[in-house]
């Protein structure tokens, strides 16, 4: 039988990463080719030796990378990296060349209620995937719990503190090991019955910050505070401060905008529908990565 060759773009990544190793499980895994798009400056592939098949030359950057990378690609998993936000120069070169190409299916880790926040990358490059003709399935998860391990893990751990400007809103969240799962599930599916639709994948709870920051507390055995900065403030520091790109702090704001409007709180049935089991909760996520938030 021959193998489906699928390319995954930002391996490296949190679902990226978890993608490769959750088809690296799949029973049908010895039908599958995987091959992981990295940079040329990603010079550390340990994480990757024992689950892609093959490493490619890619970048956003260079569309000169785009028609070898996808040559005899049957299905693509599109992860936007977050510092890039412009999708004229990045993407759209990249979907153009996905439709000139022979991949049948474009997986792409898009954002929950995005159909509702047009400011956002993931709006635009749904759009240009769907107006390319391309066979797709959007992948909408709610807010990563990854998030507060990755980018505001250094103010948990050094000043005990979330920094984030969303009020009281509830949020619901996911574990990225599920996202990978769900997304190891639809590109190794054959049958089409996943394809051109959409999926919203959520935990099965929405916490305030301020809950969040409770569960932190019990798991760590300090105080850890929700602190509500303004959006102002939030954007000075992350941006001034801790040298964060402008167009990635932009669209924290909008996602915690969002959330701040209690819009970011809604739950769905999908993922344990799509897998048979429930989602993990954030106190399970909390309590198996502690030491990501020791000092």
């Amino acid at each position: 039988m021959p193998q489906t060759t699928i390319l995954v773009t930002t391996p490296l990544g949190n679902v990226g990463l978890e993608t490769l190793r959750a088809l690296a499980k799949r029973p049908e895994r010895l039908q599958l080719r995987l091959i992981a798009a990295l940079r040329e400056s990603e010079k550390d592939r340990t994480a990757l030796t024992t689950l892609a098949d093959e490493c490619v030359r890619f970048d956003f950057a260079n569309p000169e990378m785009f028609d070898s990378a996808l040559t005899g690609v049957e299905r693509v998993l599109l992860v936007r990296p977050p510092q890039l936000a412009d999708v004229n120069l990045y993407f759209r070169p990249f979907v153009e060349a996905i439709k000139r190409s022979e991949v049948q299916q474009v997986v792409f880790l898009s954002l929950q209620g995005v159909e509702n926040n047009p400011v956002t990358p993931h709006h635009k490059i749904e759009k240009l995937i769907v107006e390319a003709g391309i066979p797709y399935t959007f992948l909408r998860p709610s807010f990563f719990m990854q998030n507060l391990s990755t980018t505001h893990r250094a103010e948990i751990a050094h000043h005990n503190e979330i920094y984030i400007p969303a009020g009281n809103g509830r949020t619901s969240l996911i574990d990225v090991v599920d996202i990978g799962e769900v997304a190891a599930l639809v590109l190794a599916d054959s049958s089409g019955r996943y394809l051109n639709k959409g999926y919203e994948l959520t935990g099965t709870e929405a916490l305030t910050y301020a809950e969040i920051a409770q569960i932190l507390t019990d798991v760590l055995g300090r105080k850890i505070t929700y602190k509500d900065p303004s959006v102002l403030a939030f954007i000075w520091r992350k941006w001034h401060r801790e040298k964060m790109p402008l167009s990635f702090v932009l669209v924290m704001v909008a996602l915690y905008t969002v959330a701040k409007m209690g819009k970011a709180a809604g739950t769905t049935p999908t993922f344990q529908a799509l897998t048979g089991h429930a989602p993990r909760t954030f106190r399970r996520f909390a309590e198996d990565n502690r030491q990501v938030w020791q000092r």
